[in-house]
């Protein structure tokens, strides 16, 4: 694993590109190992890295999704653990593109998000919209993070977040999904004539 890191870490932001975009749909290694200290050795371009993960990691996952949509449920069940096939299923299923930038959001590898979004037809702007906000929100945070606050930010984001932060967040989340959980309620008690 070290010499993979080390090999992408030769090639500078192209390294990072790379394993940005093949994160995204079949490699183990995460951006972050890249990116953190890219931008801490750099914080004036801590941005920009963010940005190139962001990017980098979008393409990987139309990449992942074009797989999920040709080859299956098979390459699904190939790639991916059953519980975790079921629960993005039904995720998916259930909450649509809301569960695509959830997911994206999430611990849960962001391979299984994008081909699984193939494999269940998830509708391909929908899914790119989804990605972006999700992976600009996962990447662009850590770089603006690492830009303003130099080496400090690692030890922000290793120790955790304030309470204050979670609870903001955390709000605004849940009044989002509140909010489209009623517009879909009453769109479905109106009727058009």
């Amino acid at each position: 694993m070290e010499q993979l890191i080390q090999f992408f870490q030769h090639y500078g932001t192209l390294g990072l590109f790379m394993i940005s975009f093949l994160e995204s749909f079949c490699s183990p290694l995460l951006p972050d190992l890249l990116l953190i200290p890219m931008a801490v050795s750099t914080p004036e371009k801590a941005i920009y890295y963010s940005l190139v993960a962001t990017l980098a990691s979008v393409l990987g996952g139309v990449a992942g999704y074009y797989l999920g949509n040709r080859l299956g449920l098979p390459i699904a069940k190939r790639v991916m653990p059953q519980q975790y096939i079921r629960t993005i299923d039904i995720w998916l299923k259930k909450y649509g593109a809301w569960a695509v930038f959830i997911f994206a959001l999430a611990p849960i590898p962001y391979k299984f998000v994008s081909i699984s979004a193939g494999v269940f037809k998830i509708n391909l702007i929908t899914f790119l919209i989804a990605s972006i906000l999700g992976r600009a929100k996962r990447f662009l945070l850590l770089g603006i993070l690492i830009y303003y606050y130099g080496p400090k930010a690692v030890q922000i984001i290793h120790n955790g977040w304030d309470n204050s932060i979670v609870w903001i967040l955390g709000g605004l989340l849940i009044t989002a999904l509140v909010g489209l959980l009623l517009k879909k309620v009453f769109l479905k008690k109106i009727k058009w004539e």
